[in-house]
């Protein structure tokens, strides 16, 4: 492998610290999941939210989709078929398009189901990631990214996320048609989709603009074929429990790398909570249009649109950050190629290291009169980040889609 005197430092560093955190890794996850039970050491189901994926498709299967936007019918599943028990109110918080993509789920022994979608959801999402960046030793370094730890952790959807957003936008200029239809199925998260509608509106991006509505509509008709109108309107009744959990403070603040749960782990109220996050959407909004409009190269306008996503929701945990994946890949091979802003790396770095040194600052820093939350803080500063890099010209285009690396 050829790198450069100024890569070495790097790369050693990078294998160094990968080391390490796969140490941590794997005595996090022996020490917090029992195999032989499917349980964790609190009794609940180990990959604690796949646990309410896979409940849900089996109670679909069973014929009674609607019961899965019902927490005490969810868990019942889980004591039946898992032994386990719950002291949280976790559920299936997504609307019904998520369950027709989730039914193979519940035909699978949980261990199993959990292994398929933990496994193939990883890897595509890193051959999504290998796509932003062919230096060698960033992908290790992804792959122990402790955002990708958390999704793993929890047996959340982000690895699906990122592979649909990352290879929508890698797919956007040399196949704008199956852009959007992979895009469209974001939908399954309604938090993100004003978002991708403006950036794509300012962009000019009609076809994909186009497909994405399309696919987005075609998916809303099918559940509604599927399971009923019925199932939908389950599914709005029970949205409103989410925000009332943050707002009460029964969702937990220290894994919440939002602006909204910021301001109430500061100690400040609900209101103070909703103004904040009111003015930080803004500001996101328009750094979104503005990079878009400019029309900055892929690395630029995907690092602003994903962390303007994680940004613009006052509702996500940890598990998210595992779309961090791809500002983080496409910003350093964008400074590699064209060269980086002082301190760039130490703000990358801090990016890399947020997911997992979040809740540990939470709980050992007072802040005002609470806790300082510093997840929503980094990102802000990695969006700005963004906006600089845009705003000084280094935004030419670099080669076709799925472009080869240039050297440095």
């Amino acid at each position: 492998m050829n790198w450069s005197d100024g890569e070495r430092p790097t790369v050693v560093g990078g294998i160094i610290l990968a080391g390490l955190f796969l140490t941590i890794y794997v005595f996090l996850i022996s020490s917090l999941w029992d195999f032989s039970t499917l349980r964790g050491f609190d009794g609940r189901p180990i990959a604690i939210d796949f646990s309410n994926f896979w409940s849900a498709s089996k109670l679909t299967l069973l014929g009674k989709p609607i019961l899965a936007y019902n927490i005490n019918e969810l868990h019942e599943v889980q004591r039946q078929s898992l032994g386990t028990q719950h002291q949280y109110l976790s559920g299936f918080y997504y609307p019904p398009v998520f369950l027709l993509t989730i039914l193979p789920l519940g035909l699978m022994p949980y261990l199993l189901s959990l292994s398929v979608w933990l496994g193939v959801g990883l890897l595509l999402y890193m051959i999504v990631l290998s796509r932003i960046s062919h230096h060698p030793i960033i992908l290790p370094i992804i792959l122990l990214f402790p955002g990708i730890y958390q999704n793993f952790s929890f047996g959340q959807n982000a690895f699906y996320s990122g592979l649909i957003l990352g290879g929508g936008l890698l797919l956007l200029d040399s196949s704008p048609l199956m852009a959007g239809f992979l895009m469209g199925f974001l939908c399954y998260k309604p938090q993100f989709i004003l978002l991708i509608l403006i950036a794509l509106i300012v962009g000019s991006y009609w076809k994909t603009l186009i497909a994405f509505l399309a696919t987005s509509l075609f998916l809303l008709l099918a559940s509604i074929i599927a399971f009923g109108l019925e199932v939908w309107i389950a599914y709005f009744k029970f949205m409103s429990l989410p925000m009332k959990l943050l707002e009460t403070g029964q969702a937990d603040w220290s894994i919440m790398p939002t602006f909204f749960a910021a301001t109430l782990s500061a100690g400040f109220g609900v209101k103070a909570a909703y103004l904040v996050q009111g003015v930080v959407m803004l500001v996101v909004l328009s750094g979104v249009v503005w990079v878009w409009m400019r029309n900055a190269n892929l690395a630029l306008r995907g690092s602003a649109l994903t962390l303007g996503l994680l940004l613009f929701t006052p509702y996500a945990f940890t598990y998210e950050l595992a779309l961090l994946a791809l500002p983080l890949c496409w910003l350093w091979e964008e400074g590699r190629l064209r060269g980086r802003l002082p301190g760039e790396l130490i703000l990358l770095s801090c990016g890399w290291l947020m997911p997992f040194a979040m809740p540990f600052v939470w709980n050992w820093v007072n802040f005002l009169q609470g806790k300082l939350q510093i997840g929503p803080v980094v990102l802000l500063a990695l969006f700005f980040l963004v906006l600089v890099k845009a705003s000084i010209g280094q935004n030419r285009p670099v080669g076709k889609i799925w472009p080869k690396a240039e050297k440095a």
